[in-house]
């Protein structure tokens, strides 16, 4: 056991005295006024919504917060204490909550990697105050030591040598003894996730009959453990077409025991609230599953509160859909809500993702500027505590990713609190949606549009350099439109790219007549599973002489940006503009869009 591990089983220990205990009704809830409830946000009661509905949240990063130093408070300013603060969520209409677990996060010094330090000691933590707030528990089991995503799905340090037979043994293994551990510090578990956002991949592999084969085996290990307990299956991407009937048509082909589809959704990504009922609909009427969002957020204002780039900001697609308000954040929580209530009885609940993720230090001026100085001090407690997404210590298994982009919350401006700690009043939407407020409705927003079509810039020489128009224009080697409007980064286009086995060869080509000037050239790419940073990228041919320029890609939707500055044109001529994929590593995948040259 690592040092931080001990910390943490001291914290359990004494965690067991704080707090008081909220007046609860005969199911262990707090007794809640139903009647229609006085408040400054307007919530319309939603009457599909019953009493065994789920209203969920992820706080899985709570105590690296407040090992940081982070103070909560409830709505009268008093300072909460543990308890206190999972009282305060019972009170504002949560049912559950749902808390990450993965193997072993932390170096082979014993130094976290992050993103809430979350082991199976730090879970018994949460599930322990959880309960005695009368909540019930999701276990979010990654199967990973650190984060597993529709970007990348690793499998722990300890596992990596196993055959597949070892590894479904270690993971039968490591989910029952860890259900024991949980439940024997007084968690009521409800539902186990076996695998979190399995859309690419599950504990290292890539094949569904090795996936299932391993999903399986979870499965397993909790109908021994419990047969009482919920098991969900966790995809993303539900926008993109067909997949979800994709993914529950795998599950049942290869017989995995399960209980619920649990889908991602976040409305800045993952298409409209119509389209995830229609998904949802298909497996719940196809499958006989129970469904429901595992994960949703807003953002209650732009402004980046720890100095850490947010994965919503000023100029983020998707930002109009909602009101930047914790108005917006009631809204978008009752609208998703009611895509999974109108599904029907099988729709069972929602689940609000890490809404107590605030800064440990507010590093944003009130000019929204950033203080540096405190930025660089938030830093030093993120890679000690794990109060950051991940520490500079995870490069030791996640070098590509964590090792590179190591930092703070990107989702401090989506919490239900605000950056002091203070919550929100759409904290309180859980409890609203069953009851409805007397505020006035507000008024009407523009009718959202989900991705926002690119303004072509003022003398842009590129020619659907949106992809717009499929493929027209270009001169096409191996790029196809395949899954082009989920990949897009605006509008409903892009150049997409993928190689199964290596040996495919990506090239995009266009010819365009330029006048003499300096032009700059820009273009975005996303992606994952590459290799060498200099396989992806452009080249702009200019009488012989080659610009050129090159990006890595670091996860879906997770756009970096290609920038070629001081192309100098000094005759008429004809230019080549080269978008390429070579040499690409196994399974490598992404899409460029927004193409784009203009006189600088």
């Amino acid at each position: 056991m690592t040092t931080s591990k001990r910390l943490v089983s001291a914290a359990l220990a004494l965690s067991l005295g704080l707090g008081i205990m909220c007046s609860c009704s005969d199911d262990g809830l707090p007794a809640l006024d139903m009647n229609v409830q006085h408040s400054d946000i307007y919530v319309e009661r939603n009457e599909a919504v019953g009493d065994d509905f789920i209203m969920g949240v992820d706080v899985s990063s709570y105590f690296s917060e407040i090992e940081s130093g982070v103070t909560y408070y409830d709505f009268d300013g008093n300072v909460l204490d543990n308890q206190g603060f999972f009282d305060l969520l019972a009170e504002c209409g949560v049912t559950h909550v749902r808390i990450r677990v993965w193997n072993d996060p932390y170096d082979s010094s014993g130094r976290t990697f992050g993103g809430g330090h979350n082991d199976t000691d730090t879970a018994a933590l949460i599930a322990n105050l959880a309960g005695n707030a009368g909540l019930k528990v999701i276990l979010d089991f990654h199967y990973s030591d650190f984060w597993a995503d529709p970007s990348k799905q690793m499998v722990p340090r300890e596992w990596a040598d196993m055959d597949l037979e070892q590894r479904g043994d270690a993971l039968y293994d490591f989910t029952y003894h860890t259900l024991g551990y949980i439940a024997d510090q007084g968690a009521d578990i409800d539902i186990v996730q076996i695998g979190n956002e399995t859309t690419n991949g599950f504990c290292g592999y890539e094949d569904w009959p090795s996936m299932t084969s391993l999903m399986q085996r979870g499965s397993e290990a909790v109908r021994d453990f419990d047969g009482s307990i919920r098991i969900a299956m966790h995809f993303a991407n539900p926008e993109r077409e067909n997949a979800y009937s994709f993914y529950a048509d795998q599950l049942n082909t290869y017989g995995v025991d399960y209980d619920i589809f649990a889908s991602s959704y976040y409305p800045y990504w993952h298409g409209s609230t119509e389209n995830l009922t229609e998904v949802l609909s298909y497996v719940a009427e196809t499958y006989g599953k129970q469904v429901m969002v595992m994960e949703c957020s807003w953002s209650y204002t732009l402004q980046d509160g720890d100095g850490f780039p947010n994965t919503i900001g000023e100029g983020s697609d998707g930002i109009e859909n909602y009101r930047i308000s914790p108005q917006g954040q009631a809204d978008m929580l009752s609208a998703v809500t009611r895509a999974v209530t109108d599904v029907g009885s099988a729709g069972i609940g929602i689940c609000y993702w890490e809404p107590a993720w605030i800064p440990v230090e507010v590093a944003c001026r009130e000019d929204g500027t950033i203080d540096n100085a405190i930025a660089e001090s938030n830093m030093i407690l993120w890679n000690r505590n794990g109060s950051g997404w991940a520490s500079v210590f995870a490069d030791e298994y996640d070098p590509d990713d964590a090792g590179v982009y190591y930092g703070g919350s990107a989702v401090d401006n989506q919490a239900l609190f605000d950056f002091e700690g203070h919550p929100l009043e759409s904290l309180r939407t859980f409890h609203f949606i069953r009851t409805g407020t007397d505020a006035p409705v507000p008024e009407a927003t523009s009718t959202p549009t989900p991705t926002p079509v690119p303004v072509t810039a003022e003398g842009e020489v590129v020619v659907n350099g949106g992809f717009e128009d499929g493929l027209n224009d270009w001169e096409i080697t191996g790029f196809n439109t395949e899954d082009a409007s989920s990949n897009a980064r605006t509008g409903s286009g892009s150049l997409h790219f993928y190689s199964a086995d290596g040996s495919d060869d990506f090239t995009a080509v266009q010819l365009i007549d330029l006048e003499p000037g300096t032009y700059e050239f820009s273009a975005w790419v996303e992606g994952g599973d590459s290799g060498d940073s200099d396989q992806i990228g452009v080249d702009i041919t200019v009488n012989g002489t080659i610009y050129d320029g090159h990006s890595s890609v670091t996860g879906w939707q997770q756009w970096s940006q290609i920038v070629i500055s001081d192309i100098e044109i000094t005759e008429p001529t004809t230019v080549s503009i080269c978008i390429y994929v070579h040499n690409p590593t196994q399974g490598v995948w992404g899409a460029f869009d927004d193409v784009s040259m203009v006189p600088s």
